[in-house]
């Protein structure tokens, strides 16, 4: 099998995020920071490694407030609803994801109000309309830095800007960012970042983490045993146990930290650079086929590309590539029907193509070639 669904999830993983996970289980399976015995301590030092490792990955200012999350949506979750008061004011861009969407419409109930910026026309945020908007008034704006339908790039540091002169907080939603494309918190103006463990870090499913750039008053979506002032019948204030409740997961962590030493010793950029090789590729060869469009900006920065192959149906172009050619890709609003609205490609959605570091140019022959004969072929007959 092709595989190209990396923004979802990203496989394979590297053999040395197997072997972390495998190794925490047999050698470090004790409860991390609940008992003074070696396993247990080994454990939580292996926990205490990953936050620094995260911290040093964002250039956040203090490991004690990377928390660890089920994922990406997790992390967003626990921020909005931690942070966003009743009768408070949310601006986003016009791309986001339902982990963003979805709660923030749930939040309206209590009175909140959102306002999504428009589309420039050319796959990114109208910052003119977004400036309008915060001086408006707002207190937090949520961001997707990539979209993970055109796969086009948020100019992050301008927002943050605009943000913070408005008296904002900048929440960057980075699921198809992280380790896919520098990320400096400090240096782009990010207050909140949310980040899945299992696609551009390259770690296990039911990883992720939220980092803070200072000491929040989130309120706790979660409430339990820390092993930190057990004494007490409130929730510690003191990060990382704020927001962490109960056994976390220490194999999925372990691998998620084998998961950053991959792409550290690689190099985020150049990894950066080998997936939007391969989508600029992509996207130049299916100009070229008659009937097809492509979503994006004409030079993808990232390794996502979107298109529509002619008369044939996205779901079905779908099917085919996986029946007929072993190709996985994914169909659909990819629960993003927010950019799909923006772009025009609502309510069907589109084919998304999505690289990692383990994709090749072959990859790129076959899909193309693959695309060829669908789109010239019968509806229903095509391999």
């Amino acid at each position: 099998m092709i595989y190209l669904d990396n923004a979802a999830t990203t496989w394979p993983k590297p053999e040395a995020v197997y072997f972390a996970i495998d190794s925490a289980m047999r050698a470090h399976g004790a409860n991390p920071g609940r008992g003074a015995y070696r396993m247990s301590v080994e454990a939580e030092r292996l926990v205490d490694d990953t936050r620094h490792a995260i911290a040093r990955l964002f250039n956040a200012p203090a490991p004690e407030r990377v928390i660890f999350t089920l994922n990406c949506t997790d992390a967003l979750n626990i921020t909005l609803q931690g942070l966003i008061n009743p009768n408070g004011r949310v601006v986003t861009g016009p791309f986001e994801h339902n982990a963003v969407t979805r709660p923030l419409h749930a939040l309206r109930s209590t009175g909140v109000q959102v306002a999504a910026a428009k589309p420039d026309g050319a796959f990114g945020i109208d910052l003119d309309d977004f400036r309008a908007l915060c001086r408006e008034g707002l207190d937090f704006a949520v961001i997707s830095h990539v979209s993970n339908v055109t796969g086009c790039v948020a100019p992050i540091k301008e927002i943050a800007a605009i943000t913070h002169e408005q008296g904002g907080l900048l929440v960057l939603d980075a699921a198809q960012s992280a380790g896919a494309l520098e990320i400096d918190m400090q240096d782009l103006g990010v207050d909140v970042l949310a980040a899945p463990g299992h696609k551009g870090l390259y770690g296990p499913m039911g990883t992720g983490v939220l980092v803070l750039a200072a000491a929040l008053p989130m309120r706790p979506f979660r409430e339990g045993g820390t092993g930190f002032q057990s004494e007490n019948p409130e929730q510690p204030t003191e990060y990382p146990w704020r927001l962490e409740a109960g056994t976390i997961n220490l194999p999925g962590i372990a691998g998620l930290a084998a998961g950053v030493r991959f792409i550290q010793s690689v190099g985020v950029n150049m990894i950066a650079e080998h997936e939007a090789a391969l989508a600029q590729l992509l996207a130049a060869q299916l100009r070229q086929i008659e009937g097809v469009r492509v979503f994006g900006d004409k030079a993808p920065r990232t390794g996502v590309v979107s298109f529509r192959l002619g008369a044939t149906g996205v779901a079905l172009t779908g099917v085919i590539l996986d029946d007929s050619f072993g190709i996985a890709v994914r169909t659909g609003l990819h629960c993003a029907p927010a950019a799909h609205r923006a772009i025009g490609t609502f309510p069907e959605g589109t084919v998304r193509v999505s690289f990692g570091q383990f994709n090749t140019a072959a990859d790129v022959d076959a899909l193309v070639a693959a695309s060829r004969k669908i789109g010239a072929a019968p509806i229903g007959t095509a391999g």
